[in-house]
């Protein structure tokens, strides 16, 4: 596979999981109420590298949010 199809790939994966997740949202929305449909596309994404993407978001927010603590604390 080349990298043009795998780069198609991706992004077929996560259109389909972004649409699955807004239409679940909306039945969500309209049986359960707006608090209840907080459903992510990440949960339905299939493709192995989305997977990886998906298991390093924590780890950078993490990190984001130690180097805005340190930011904060320097400038007091």
């Amino acid at each position: 596979m080349n990298i043009k199809d795998r780069i198609e790939k991706i992004i077929e994966d996560y259109s389909f999981a972004v649409d699955e997740a807004r239409v679940r949202n909306n039945i969500k929305r309209t049986y359960k109420g707006p608090s209840e449909a907080t459903e992510s596309p990440w949960t339905y994404v299939k493709d192995p590298f989305l997977l990886k993407v998906k298991g390093l978001v924590p780890y950078v927010e993490c990190i984001n949010k130690k180097l805005t603590d340190i930011r904060s604390r320097l400038k007091r």
